[in-house]
């Protein structure tokens, strides 16, 4: 049956390719921007937008609580979408106005914090939060030298100009660099670090040096437990007790006085962007620009060492620097356009291909705007993939089209190729797919992972539609009626075609057990590196820019170096406890912000004495955990002791429920009644229905001794502490929903990408065997030589498991199947195992060379770029086109000379080709 339709297919393409040549035309352009007309979607300018996980454990209460948080700021009145109705049977107290209440702003310590001098005695309101310049100098004693403190200290001067647009948001007007830390430490009375002389970097220095050995000490001194009261503060000498001493330690000298080169930090007067936000103090980006622009341009003039800036901008940068990297794909298009060109002698062909990939793309474009209208910036790096990946086809069937054209040859043509270029397009599609199949053990959890598997997977599809349908028609047509470009002769066509199809063969069949064993070597040293080196982000949760970004290097950088950033990014870890808010879930797959309504619970209530003595025991237990040992009691346990005291008498509501005169029917009253008695606040209070007013849950707000860190073994260890309080009919989420976020984006990262590249290796190794049998067992060997060997380099390269490399890293399966599914497909059936290999070797190494190539000039076009994305795609392409290259090449089909069957006697093809086997091909 499946031999009648590929004839019947093959022979219409045959007789009609003008046909095949419009139709496919017509499906990826007309259809697909009809569709884009009619669902029309849009590329997001937030970098984080679908970075968030859906139907885990944690999500759900994660959302509600978002959902809840800026409500109960104001009132704890929320708005559900089931309004629950009150209990007419029960007294109702009359409604009270409700007072505002905020949480505390940073602008309250604001109002008090302007300070006109360089010098100060106390702490500098939210000083962690300010704009930041790291600088390089040779060594420690050059911070110095007193032309590099003049230089530091003119910084002011020269980029006044920018930073006086940041008058009206922010009190400060002094920079604190170690110039004018050192103008306040002199005894001499320097009023700035103009009056700086040599005497003065004599004493300072000679008291930096004394109080370097009581860093310790000083830090402890003035934390927020110790404030100065300490035993520890008696042993810091008085010279080095001041709060400019403590924080020329803490922010802006590094942690090892000894490295080379030595950082120094700088704070500006001005806060970062994420600073005026949570300020409510709207600040335009473009401000930040030309302060940056005025600080690189005065290091370059000056003969500075600029580092790193923290200002929080990268974000908002994002978009532009990913769309001018998306003009690399045109280069990379471009590069490979020249290799199809020549290979094929026909500058004709190169553009259709380059026209297929780029109908592939509109026609996933089509497919991806029905399931939804969000396109994150991370699917911009698909066509750069395609265009790798592509490629490979349009070598095969320019390589595999028959000289004498008949219908025969044509059909046996279309019948190998389309099934080769079947196994290797769905070997790759596979991983993107089983990212949206799965239900629980995959990547479809990972909002970005989905979108980016979704259009990839679906753009591979197109393209495979395309290279059986409309580039073997136009090759017909280009045989029968056009004659392009055909005359042109590669100048070193013949020295290549010598090295790859005589001596190559010669080599690999000679050579084959030095081959093997090296690259077993590589490949067992790459399995140990990539399981000792490869880790999830420790320091930079989200890489946006390349390393050398000034801003992604403080941010992969300071906490390494300074001691502040360790503070500042610990932030306490508190635990949330809802009752009578049901959690969110997603109502869709493909749409991100598909979720449910928010909803109350209608399975709890207070309506008895049992009710609230079950929610205080479950606070109290949680109230003694030894990593909260919180004392205060939480309303409900308040209440209790407000019902024990309460005067009850007959004929009046008695809210006494250990009363015989209490009946659970006046419980809702005595409940919203102790409301005027017992303070409740954000962080301890029941929550009502905004409509109806009925009494339909309670929060608390319960603090711990745990603090947040990016690095995941930690994090995991707190959060494994966090899940005990949670509470009996309830839900925890911790108060700042986005720690929340980064945990379970991690934790799906690691459960899932494992998941992915093993699933993925399944269904290589099932293709592998359908068309390579039992020689399979070698390919999927290769395939995990190739994994190891690539994974390894990149993290020799500094790769760590962030959002981006998981998903790289799942492609690394099917990208490294390709060029051996090649190769044995080239395998003949007759022969010994030395001609076989020899001749698929011949056959199949023009273009698997040719792809690999193809693959190494796209991904070389990416490292330009300025975002993450592009440039670790094309790190990616440039590790995956060698190894994959080498270990197809080098070891698989050595490693065939060990699983080919054996054939006794004199094999006859080898004495027909022996006689020529050295002979160059023509």
């Amino acid at each position: 049956m499946i031999e009648r339709v590929g004839r019947l297919y093959s022979r219409s393409l045959y007789r009609h390719p003008v046909l095949f040549l419009i139709v496919p035309l017509l499906i990826t352009t007309v259809i697909p921007f009809g569709l884009l007309w009619l669902f029309p979607i849009r590329l997001s300018q937030n970098a984080e937008i679908g970075f968030d996980t859906k139907d885990t454990v944690l999500s759900g209460p994660r959302l509600a609580w978002a959902r809840i948080q800026p409500s109960l700021m104001f009132s704890n009145r929320i708005a559900f979408s089931n309004p629950r109705p009150i209990d007419t049977d029960v007294q109702q107290p009359s409604v009270q106005p409700v007072n505002k209440r905020v949480r505390r702003s940073w602008a309250d310590n604001l109002l008090s914090a302007i300070n006109q001098v360089a010098c100060y005695d106390s702490p500098i309101p939210l000083m962690d939060h300010l704009s930041q310049i790291v600088l390089e100098v040779p060594n420690y004693d050059a911070i110095f030298d007193l032309k590099f403190l003049n230089k530091l200290c003119q910084m002011q001067s020269n980029i006044s100009k920018p930073l006086s647009r940041f008058d009206a948001f922010t009190p400060y007007r002094n920079i604190w660099s170690v110039a004018n830390m050192f103008a306040c430490i002199s005894p001499n009375l320097r009023v700035n670090c103009t009056q700086l002389d040599e005497s003065d970097l004599k004493i300072v220095r000679k008291t930096i040096d004394n109080c370097w050995k009581y860093r310790t000490p000083i830090f402890e001194c003035r934390n927020e437990k110790c404030q100065g009261q300490c035993s520890t503060c008696r042993e810091v000498p008085e010279e080095c007790s001041s709060q400019i001493m403590h924080d020329l330690f803490y922010r802006l000298l590094p942690k090892n006085r000894d490295e080379t080169p030595f950082l120094v930090n700088t704070f500006l007067p001005v806060f970062t962007l994420t600073g005026y936000i949570t300020q409510n103090i709207p600040v335009d980006v473009i401000l930040y620009d030309a302060l940056e622009l005025s600080v690189i341009d005065y290091t370059k003039k000056s003969g500075l060492e600029l580092k790193g800036l923290l200002m929080d901008v990268k974000r908002d940068r994002l978009l532009a620097a990913a769309l001018r990297d998306s003009i690399l794909a045109l280069l990379a298009a471009g590069l490979v356009m020249i290799v199809v060109a020549v290979h094929s002698q026909s500058l004709l062909y190169a553009f259709v291909v380059i026209l297929l990939l780029a109908l592939s793309v509109v026609g996933a474009l089509g497919v991806y705007s029905l399931f939804t209208d969000e396109f994150p910036l991370l699917n911009l790096v698909t066509f750069v993939l395609l265009i790798a990946i592509g490629s490979d086809d349009a070598f095969l069937l320019k390589s595999n089209f028959p000289n004498h054209l008949n219908e025969e040859t044509f059909h046996s043509f279309l019948t190998h190729t389309s099934f080769t270029m079947f196994l290797t397009c769905f070997s790759t599609v596979v991983p993107f797919f089983i990212n949206i199949t799965s239900n629980v053990i995959v990547f479809r959890r990972v909002y970005p992972l989905f979108c980016f598997g979704l259009f990839a997977g679906v753009t591979v599809i197109f393209n495979y539609f395309m290279v059986v349908s409309f580039l073997p028609a136009f090759l017909l047509i280009q045989h029968r009626h056009l004659d392009c470009f055909t005359g042109f002769k590669f100048p070193y066509r013949s020295v290549f075609s010598h090295l790859l199809y005589v001596l190559l063969p010669h080599v690999l069949v000679q050579g084959r057990y030095v081959l093997m064993a090296l690259l077993s070597i590589v490949a067992i040293g790459g399995a140990a590196i990539t399981y000792q080196g490869l880790h999830l982000p420790e320091y930079n949760p989200l890489q946006l820019f390349t390393s050398d970004n000034l801003h992604e290097w403080y941010d992969n950088n300071a906490e390494r170096n300074f001691e502040f950033v360790s503070a500042k990014i610990a932030l306490p870890l508190t635990s949330r406890l809802v009752w009578g808010v049901e959690p969110v879930y997603s109502l869709s797959t493909f749409r991100a912000n598909a979720t449910s309504p928010l909803k109350s619970d209608p399975f709890f209530s207070l309506k008895t004495a049992r009710d609230v003595h079950k929610i205080a025991r479950s606070l109290e237990k949680a109230r003694q955990l030894p990593f909260v040992n919180h004392q205060a009691k939480f309303w409900p346990e308040r209440f209790l002791d407000w019902s024990d005291k309460y005067p009850c008498a007959r004929g009046f509501l008695c809210c006494n429920m250990s009363n015989p005169l209490f009946s659970d029917s006046y419980l809702d009253f005595c409940l919203r009644n102790s409301t005027s008695f017992l303070a409740t606040s954000y962080n301890d209070t029941p929550i009502f229905d905004n409509q109806t007013f009925a009494f339909v849950g309670y929060t608390a707000m319960l603090p711990t001794t745990l603090k947040y860190n990016h690095r995941f073994s930690k994090l995991t260890k707190s959060f494994e502490m966090l899940e005990m309080t949670k509470p009996d009919g309830g839900w925890w989420a911790p108060e700042w929903w986005l720690m929340s976020t980064w945990f379970d984006l991690l934790s799906s990262i690691v459960q899932d990408c494992l998941s992915s590249v093993v699933g993925s290796l399944i269904f290589v190794a099932i293709f592998a065997f359908i068309q390579l049998k039992f020689q399979a067992i070698a390919a999927v060997v290769t395939i995990a030589g190739v994994i190891f060997t690539s994974s390894a380099i990149v993290t020799l390269l500094g790769w760590v498991l962030g959002v981006l490399e998981a998903v790289i890293l799942v492609l690394v399966v099917g990208l490294s199947f390709d060029y051996t599914l090649h190769y044995g497909a080239a395998l003949p059936d007759l022969g010994c195992a030395e001609h076989r290999i020899r001749e698929a070797t011949s056959k199949g190494v023009g273009p698997v060379t040719l792809a690999a190539f193809t693959s190494f000039l796209a991904g070389a076009s990416m490292l330009p770029a300025l975002t993450h994305a592009f440039y670790q795609v094309g790190v990616f392409l440039v590790v995956i086109s060698w190894t994959s290259w080498t270990f197809s090449t080098f070891f698989y089909l050595p490693m065939l000379s060990l699983t080919l069957p054996r054939q006794s006697g004199i094999c006859p093809y080898c004495e027909k080709t022996n006689l020529m086997h050295l002979s160059p091909r023509r």
